[in-house]
């Protein structure tokens, strides 16, 4: 019996002190929405880097070529600040392509010269329409400063780019 009265003592200790910690402490929680789209915006990124390397092989033309290289350059800086972003707020990033990102890109490599250009620039502009979305989007239903501004500062130089694709696919359109 005198066991049971120090157990049930040292277990009501526990539970005293245990309930009493500040739980309320949210350093480090980051939201399923900021979460999503980190993995989402990594996701995006790796395609942009994966392709970049993929246009130059297999684009016939100059301009798409250019065009490739601007967007490798950009991909890589959005990527460097997201993972830099990711790691501060323990957000584990993909390394791989997923599903949907690795058809798209097997059935692009199929294609070479003027056929990969066409095929390539659609898949930008679609790419591009949907990550601006998804862009400001997120920046008006996140919480997270550090997430909407990364997701801000990427519209402008996003719709530059979307502008750049359009008169690439115009001149297909007239050359072609």
């Amino acid at each position: 019996m005198k066991y049971l009265k120090w157990n049930l003592l040292l277990w009501a200790g526990l539970w005293i002190v245990t309930s009493c910690r500040n739980d309320s402490d949210t350093t480090g929680v980051v939201a399923g929405v900021d979460r999503d789209f980190a993995v989402a915006a990594a996701q995006t990124n790796l395609m942009g880097l994966r392709l970049g390397q993929l246009v130059q092989n297999n684009a016939q033309s100059q301009d798409v070529k250019e065009y490739s290289r601007t967007m490798s350059e950009y991909f890589n800086q959005a990527s460097t600040d997201l993972i830099r972003l990711a790691n501060q707020k323990k957000i584990p990033l993909p390394s791989a392509l997923s599903t949907i990102n690795k058809a798209d890109y097997d059935r692009l490599s199929a294609l070479t010269g003027a056929a990969f250009d066409r095929a390539y620039i659609d898949w930008s502009i679609q790419s591009h329409q949907r990550t601006i979305e998804q862009l400001r989007q997120h920046a008006m239903d996140s919480s997270d400063q550090e997430l909407i501004n990364w997701a801000s500062s990427r519209i402008a130089t996003m719709e530059q780019q979307l502008n750049r694709a359009q008169t690439i696919q115009q001149s297909f359109d007239t050359t072609m």
